[in-house]
């Protein structure tokens, strides 16, 4: 048998992940940004680049204290040191070319070919720095929507995710949530960890890019994956936003808590999980050194059974309530 070493510390690691690494933010609005600063929560100094007299956009966007950056800024751009560069410029293009020539990291989120136009092409960049690792978001990767901008409702839309949200009688829905822009901020910042950890066996940089739309499609496969059976259920008359609402394993839908109940819950929306059949079991035989102490159920869901459940059963008599005529009992009723 193959026997693993094990690595013991003599003494804990000091500092963050990224002390050292030194990031140039050349991003704005929100994708970019969630990136960068990411980037600074692990350790890494951004340097935020704005256009003069403006800054970045969200400064201004949605605030509330006259004179005072939003609160959408800061909270996307905590963590950072932040400078004013005219890039059009013959003065802040070498000043820019100077930063680049000692950063780790360069990002960016401008539409298709600004940086190009500025005269940084990725050549001209890598002749700069060659161990700069170059990271983008764009809106769509390569294909006849590549050289199309792209925002936030344009990426679920583009990306599959509104057709997968919503209600069975209305239109497609974009999440309130920025799934588009800081979703695809969290997959660049994985292109950029591997690429410096690549860096160091290589000792090379490397062009990182990152597709808004294929950032959106990727946390929705349970319904694109199933193109066969809505075939089948559109077929057979099933409401195009009905399909939408099931998956594989586990259809979800929220319920209203009946006023009657009492608590501090009641009238408010909660979640139900409906498990099919074949999910069940699987969900049952799931377990650890504390499995007895928990709460059984039987293989299709059923009412738990042991300590918590009589506690449960006891708050239920408690109310008024008394056992249901169905057949195994478990039901409750007034």
């Amino acid at each position: 048998m193959v026997q693993i070493p094990t690595v013991v510390e003599s003494d804990p690691p000091t500092g963050k992940a990224l002390d050292g690494v030194r990031v140039l933010d050349m991003t704005h609005v929100q994708s970019g940004p969630s990136a960068t600063q990411l980037l600074a929560w692990l350790g890494a100094d951004v340097i935020k680049l704005e256009a003069p007299g403006t800054g970045d956009v969200t400064r201004s966007q949605l605030r509330d204290i006259p004179g005072a950056d939003s609160l959408y800024f800061t909270m996307l751009n905590c963590n950072k040191r932040s400078i004013t560069l005219n890039m059009k410029s013959d003065e802040g293009k070498q000043i820019f070319t100077d930063l680049v020539s000692r950063v780790d990291i360069l990002v960016e989120n401008f539409g298709p070919g600004v940086v190009d136009r500025f005269g940084f092409t990725w050549e001209r960049l890598r002749e700069i720095n060659p161990r700069l690792i170059y990271a983008s978001i764009k809106g769509f990767g390569p294909g006849k929507y590549f050289d199309f901008k792209a925002y936030e409702v344009i990426a679920q839309a583009m990306g599959g995710s509104m057709a997968t949200t919503g209600f069975e009688d209305g239109p497609p829905v974009a999440t309130g949530a920025q799934i588009g822009d800081s979703g695809t901020g969290i997959h660049l910042v994985s292109g950029i960890l591997a690429a410096l950890y690549q860096r160091t066996n290589t000792g090379r940089g490397q062009r990182v890019e990152v597709a808004m739309q294929e950032a959106v499609a990727q946390p929705v496969p349970r319904q694109a994956s199933r193109p066969a059976t809505a075939r089948r259920r559109a077929a057979a008359g099933v409401p195009e936003r009905a399909l939408r609402r099931r998956g594989p394993s586990i259809g979800q839908r929220l319920w209203r808590r009946p006023t009657g109940m009492g608590g501090q819950d009641q009238g408010r929306w909660s979640q139900r999980l409906h498990l099919r059949d074949r999910a069940a079991p699987r969900l049952g035989a799931a377990g650890g050194a504390d499995r007895q102490a928990r709460p059984r159920r039987s293989p299709r869901l059923g009412a738990a059974r042991g300590p918590t459940a009589k506690a449960g059963q006891g708050l239920c008599a408690d109310r008024g309530l008394v056992r249901g005529g169905t057949p195994n009992g478990r039901r409750w009723r007034r």
